[in-house]
């Protein structure tokens, strides 16, 4: 009778799992991550994708949403691994599509980690594919980004005209195009497509802002403040438009009309508010306000593009003389690879060794800074000195 039993049981265990594993199966799981993913629901959806490739290995399609969704997560890493493994050494159709999706993929993973150079070559590997042409424009866009953000300004205005010649009418292209130019010094095209792409959408704050710099940087200041008082004018609905409101106060130099909407910007979720918050307190000369705003902002972004917010605060920091953090967020921001901030990271990380008494090391860092930015001659009188600090220099003034 107890065999029997236990037979019965084992028999009920092993239906309930059948009909478990049937429920769901790798494709309802691959469902149910899509579903997660598209909703943004990311931890979930790697869940989801986890247990769709547990129970079938074997499709492409499996490990690229699961590597979208890690890079969702920030796990760059661990997404180009299996990113790897989606591309296979065949042509065929659906390879094809899915060996387009995994480059896209590994760009956009090394896009984000800011090695731009290997990015701009995976989407070159995905635009050589000629299945699912629809995802050209897309890629394009990121391979300008990269081309600017590894300053190949020429190659980038290039990447955008030809997205261009595809959408005449898409005016982000035309700001993004400004920016190349103005890069390049191109002052006079840089105004022709921000000019375009106002016109096309005038709504856009963003595009305004970008003149606006074009201007500043061109010493147009009647010509700047122009173009401050129209987006002034720009008559917003929203809390988004309400912070883009601060910051043209913020750009005006109304700092207490603009303190007081950032304030209010922070707390419906604007993370950058602090950024602003932060420059304001710098400039007042108040470090420690400052430092305490940028760390916010540090702490409440999730997507910082750019390293402005580490050099800023380690500048602070070094007014502070709080050298330790100040080297601290200098390293972080040079693994950002920001070509634009990347001299005056360096400088300063020597300045802070300097500062702490490790002259080997600032003077190690400072042959490395000279090779590399020649044309800084007070750099080559600091090295000089800096080698007059070394061990084996004291040593040979002592004998």
């Amino acid at each position: 009778m107890k065999k029997a039993r236990l037979k019965s049981a084992a028999i009920l265990l092993l239906t309930i799992t059948l009909l478990n594993g049937c429920a769901q199966s790798a494709g309802s799981f691959y469902k149910e991550g899509l579903q997660n993913f598209n909703s943004g629901n990311y931890d979930k959806a790697k869940d989801s994708f986890s247990k769709a490739l547990e129970l079938n290995s074997d499709r492409a399609d499996y490990y690229i949403d699961y590597a979208m969704t890690l890079i969702q997560l920030g796990k760059y890493e661990e997404a180009n691994q299996y990113l790897d493994r989606a591309i296979l050494n065949k042509t065929n159709r659906i390879v094809n599509k899915n060996n387009k999706l995994a480059y896209r993929g590994k760009g956009i993973v090394y896009f984000k980690s800011h090695n731009y150079k290997m990015a701009i070559s995976q989407f070159d590997k995905a635009l050589a594919i000629h299945e699912l042409s629809d995802l050209n424009m897309d890629i394009l866009y990121y391979k300008g980004n990269s081309q600017n953000r590894a300053g190949f300004y020429k190659e980038a205005v290039k990447t955008y005209t030809a997205i261009i010649k595809g959408n005449p009418s898409d005016s982000y292209t035309y700001y993004c195009r400004a920016d190349s130019y103005r890069l390049l010094k191109d002052y006079k095209n840089s105004l022709i497509d921000y000019d375009k792409a106002i016109k096309l959408d005038s709504k856009k704050y963003e595009y305004y802002f970008g003149k606006y710099f074009l201007l500043v940087e061109t010493g147009d200041k009647n010509g700047a403040k122009a173009v401050l008082e129209m987006a002034a004018n720009i008559k917003g609905t929203t809390q988004e438009d309400n912070f883009n409101l601060a910051k043209v106060h913020y750009y005006m130099g109304n700092y207490e009309d603009a303190v007081r909407e950032f304030s209010e910007a922070f707390r419906n979720g604007f993370a950058e508010a602090y950024y602003f918050l932060g420059t304001i307190y710098e400039q007042k000369k108040d470090y420690k306000n400052a430092v305490n705003n940028y760390s916010m902002y540090i702490k409440e972004e999730t997507n910082i593009t750019s390293a402005s917010v580490y050099d800023k605060i380690a500048f602070c920091q070094m007014k502070l003389a709080d050298y330790k953090d100040a080297l601290s967020y200098i390293q972080t921001g040079l693994k950002y690879n920001d070509i634009t901030l990347n001299q005056s990271l360096k400088r300063n990380e020597i300045i802070v060794y300097e500062n702490m008494g490790d002259f080997e090391k600032a003077y190690g860092l400072m042959k490395e800074y000279t090779k590399e930015y020649p044309e800084d001659e007070k750099a080559k009188t600091e090295l000089g000195f800096i080698k007059t600090r070394l061990p084996e220099a004291s040593t040979a003034h002592k004998e």
